[in-house]
């Protein structure tokens, strides 16, 4: 049996960064689909029944749990979130299938892998949405020279079935198709925002990154950082072309202005937000944060939705390469995530006041992200 390795997974992504190949595996016309259409034609997709994307807890793994509201018992996204979406799932199915579109130029070929797909891995101890059961196994866990190396020409066979790592890949592209798509260019059509952000060398590259990352732990996550580094997907300049010229504010901010018109108690809304920062550092080893979390006693509606957004921008952040970061700087304190928050928090309180403009905000959080990819990536530990 031929195992998938780093290289034949790497082989296969490369198609993100290749602009020109990408779009004549697009369609050429294409009416877009409404989120319940596309929920039924990702269930499809990879295998799984409709009713698994149909389920809040599936939809918010895929597009974050503060973009959608249920009304009637299905979900209602904005147009531009809506529009978001289809693009993401288009580039998903071209990954998976892509001759699904029928101008295809290349034709599939079936790959045999050591082992079936499975629910969990090697990165599920840091992924979103629980822990690695004790006796499963990653997928297709590639040993160096164990077998022969086989081809693989889609995803096909490492997502069917796999609804956790299906979720996971799609909300990376869908986070990043967000944030660099303002609500205008989106107007212009699925198809020709993928190929807007495919077409450029530095958003294939982020792509391909952070799919490499989230597929390759699955494969093989001991020899995967070395990989990353070798093929020069890791590192500043990566981050640089991920975390710059984004809109964090459109992306999260917006999203939790218009919720909770009513909020609890300060004491109870902290109590919520601990409890789910604390589970997100568990994932990385991290403690429970004993300190407060808001600096200030004065705990308005503007503040905690800062902090809300702040909190989700660093869950969405996780998905990507900068996770390494972020996970070896939990292992040293779990204060560590906690400030990043909090730092994230301030602009977006700033901005709610009138503060600072939109510009700035994103500049501002882009400039910290970097600097905590650079300081927690480095081979030293902080003091």
């Amino acid at each position: 049996m031929s195992a998938v390795t780093l290289k034949s997974l790497h082989s296969c992504l490369k198609l993100l960064e290749n602009g020109s190949e990408l779009k004549r595996k697009l369609p050429t016309s294409y009416n877009p689909r409404t989120l319940k259409e596309g929920l039924y034609e990702t269930s499809k997709l990879v295998g799984l029944d409709e009713a698994v994307f149909k389920d809040p807890q599936q939809i918010a793994a895929l597009i974050g749990a503060q973009r959608f509201v249920m009304i009637w018992g299905e979900p209602s996204v904005t147009d531009h979130v809506a529009r978001v979406f289809d693009s993401s799932r288009l580039l998903l199915t071209v990954l998976i299938n892509p001759a699904h579109f029928g101008n295809a130029t290349s034709s599939q070929r079936s790959t045999t892998l050591a082992t079936g797909p499975q629910q969990g891995g090697a990165m599920a101890a840091l992924s979103l949405g629980g822990a690695q059961p004790k006796d499963e196994s990653p997928v297709a866990a590639a040993q160096p020279n164990a077998e022969p190396e086989a081809s693989l020409d889609t995803l096909r066979l490492l997502l069917s079935g796999n609804t956790r790592l299906t979720c996971r890949l799609f909300r990376a592209l869908f986070e990043h198709m967000l944030g660099f798509t303002s609500p205008s260019s989106a107007q212009q059509g699925n198809v020709s925002m993928v190929s807007e952000l495919t077409g450029s060398k530095d958003h294939g590259r982020s792509f391909l990154s952070t799919a490499l990352f989230i597929l390759g732990a699955e494969l093989d996550y001991d020899h995967l950082m070395s990989f990353l580094m070798q093929q020069g997907l890791f590192g500043m300049p990566l981050f640089e072309h991920m975390f710059q010229n984004r809109d964090y504010c459109e992306a999260f901010h917006s999203f939790r202005r218009l919720e909770r018109a009513f909020i609890a108690s300060p004491a109870a809304e902290e109590s919520q937000l601990r409890n789910r920062l604390d589970k997100f550092n568990a994932q990385f080893g991290g403690k429970p944060y004993g300190a407060k979390v808001f600096e200030a006693d004065d705990r308005d509606k503007a503040r905690i939705d800062a902090y809300l957004a702040a909190t989700d921008l660093l869950e969405a952040m996780a998905l990507t390469p900068w996770c390494m970061s972020l996970n070896n700087a939990v292992s040293v304190a779990s204060s560590y995530s906690i400030r990043s928050v909090s730092t994230m928090a301030s602009h977006f309180e700033r901005l709610a006041k009138g503060e600072t403009t939109k510009d700035q905000a994103n500049k501002e959080i882009s400039d910290h992200l970097l600097a905590f990819a650079r300081q927690f990536s480095a081979d030293t530990k902080p003091a």
